[in-house]
C-alpha cells in the first residue's frame, strides 16, 4: 500500500478508531482498481455488494430524475466511501458513482468482508458500527435540509408530503 493510500484511510470514516493492525487487516481483503475519466463505477438500480473507498481522484453521485436525465447530489473526494448502503443491506443502489477524473479506488467485496467476521475479527464490527454513525449524520443533515426546505416560503406545498414520508420512515417503517 503507497503511503498516500494508507494516509487517506487513516482519515476515511469508516476506520476512525482502528488501529495500524487492524486497518492492515482490512487493507489486506480490499482490491485496487483504476478507473478512467467518466466511466461509471457503481449503477442505479443495480445491486452489488462492494463496498469502495477513493484514494485518488473524484467522482460523482447521480440520481436519475423521472422527468430524464441525472442530478448530481455530490462530488466525492479521496477518502469518500460509496456503495455503503447496498453493502450492509442488499438492495439496489439508490444512485450512479461517475469519475470526474482518473480515480483509484479500494474496493472490499461482501464476500470477504463476511470471512473476516468469521475469522472472529472485530475489525468488521468496527467498520459496521462506523458506518452506522456514518449513515446516522447523513440521515441528520438531510432531515435539517427538508426542514428548511419545507420551512421556506412556498414549501407549504410540499409539507403534507413530508409528513406522510416521516409517518412511514419513522414510525411504520414500511414503504
Amino acid at each position: 500500500m503507497t503511503t498516500h493510500a494508507e494516509s487517506v484511510l487513516a482519515d476515511c470514516p469508516l476506520f476512525t478508531g482502528l488501529e495500524s493492525a487492524e486497518r492492515d487487516e482490512i487493507l489486506a481483503a480490499m482490491e485496487r482498481e483504476t478507473h478512467a475519466a467518466g466511466e461509471l463505477i457503481l449503477r442505479e438500480g443495480r445491486s452489488i455488494q462492494i463496498l469502495w473507498i477513493i484514494t485518488r481522484g473524484r467522482c460523482e453521485v447521480l440520481k436519475s430524475m423521472t422527468s430524464g436525465g441525472h442530478q448530481q447530489l455530490a462530488v466525492l473526494e479521496p477518502g469518500a466511501v460509496f456503495g455503503e448502503m447496498s453493502f450492509f443491506h442488499p438492495a439496489p443502489h439508490s444512485a450512479s458513482i461517475r469519475t470526474l477524473t482518473e480515480v483509484e479506488v479500494l474496493r472490499l467485496s461482501r464476500e470477504k468482508y463476511d470471512q473476516l467476521a468469521c475469522d472472529g475479527s472485530i475489525v468488521g464490527y468496527r467498520m459496521a458500527s462506523n458506518a452506522g454513525r456514518v449513515l446516522a449524520e447523513r440521515l441528520r443533515r438531510m432531515d435539517e435540509w427538508v426542514c428548511e426546505m419545507v420551512a421556506r416560503p412556498g414549501g407549504e406545498t410540499h409539507r403534507d408530503e413530508w409528513r406522510e414520508f416521516q409517518k412511514k420512515l419513522y414510525t411504520e417503517w414500511q414503504f
